[in-house]
């Protein structure tokens, strides 16, 4: 009975000590307040100082920046324009907004490429910097084949009848007239390609001697050339076939002396017509 009395109380003394133990290493553990308070601090301190730091470099960097932009070591003396047709040099330059003496760094390439593709004239752009003082700029212009009317205005439009710029009196090109009836707006298509049969010359006649086109409803397409006195209606069910049926016809009246007593020649179905002037006629 004794030895029993005498392990529960060792037992009972162990735990109290181990209860006094860890109350111990508690208040070990735990730092007082100013401790806490000087480590923060501490903190904020270093906080600070590496954003001091950073805001130097920041305007150290934005100074040698404006620096750079604006030394005339970096002045343009010479800007390449290549591509431009219809387009001068100086117009070119306007709408890139650069210039001559302008700091090449201080232009920004994708701005300038775009406002030359954003004009109406220009189908792409391209712009190099060449350090220190030299732009290359490329461009690709847009080519009118045709004019149409647009409300009360004239406008160029390409050879897909894509409507390009209006006609200004200052910059007129003689081109053809362009007209398409209602019912024909889905042929349009047939124009970049008949035109770029006729500008490589494979038609009896030259694409400059066109006075209009027109697109008209029934599948046809009339042509007439001032010069000539002369109208060509042209079926566009295999329309290339029908060319070369006029180009021989065309050909054959040509060599018989009989082309200045013609109208009008029409082909389609395979098939070609001609009609003669009437007496009195031109």
């Amino acid at each position: 009975m004794s030895v029993a009395k005498l392990n529960k109380s060792r037992l009972t003394l162990t735990r109290s000590n181990g209860k006094k133990a860890s109350n111990r290493k508690r208040r070990k553990t735990t730092a007082p307040a100013s401790d806490v308070i000087l480590a923060l601090m501490k903190r904020l301190c270093l906080s600070g100082v590496f954003i001091v730091l950073l805001a130097v470099v920041g305007l150290g960097c934005l100074a040698g920046y404006r620096w750079v932009t604006n030394h005339s070591y970096f002045a343009l003396k010479d800007i390449n324009v290549t591509g431009n047709n219809r387009l001068s040099y100086g117009e070119i330059l306007d709408i890139a907004d650069i210039g001559l003496n302008r700091n090449s760094l201080s232009v920004n390439i994708g701005d300038v490429e775009r406002k030359l593709s954003d004009s109406r004239w220009l189908k792409s752009a391209a712009v190099k910097r060449e350090l220190p003082r030299k732009i290359y700029v490329h461009v690709q212009e847009k080519t009118p084949e045709f004019m149409v009317r647009q409300g009360e205005k004239l406008w160029y439009c390409d050879a897909a009848g894509e409507l390009i710029a209006p006609v200004e009196p200052g910059k007129f090109t003689s081109l053809p007239f362009l007209e398409v009836d209602s019912e024909a707006m889905n042929k349009t298509g047939i124009l970049k390609g008949f035109m770029s049969i006729a500008n490589r010359r494979a038609l009896p006649f030259d694409p400059g001697q066109i006075a209009w086109i027109k697109l008209r409803g029934g599948n046809r397409m009339e042509i007439f050339m001032d010069h000539l006195g002369l109208t060509v209606r042209l079926g566009l069910k295999d329309w290339q076939k029908q060319l070369s049926h006029l180009n021989t016809v065309w050909t054959d009246l040509q060599r018989r002396g009989e082309f200045r007593d013609v109208a009008a020649i029409s082909a389609g179905e395979g098939r070609v017509w001609v009609e003669k002037k009437t007496s009195g006629g031109n």
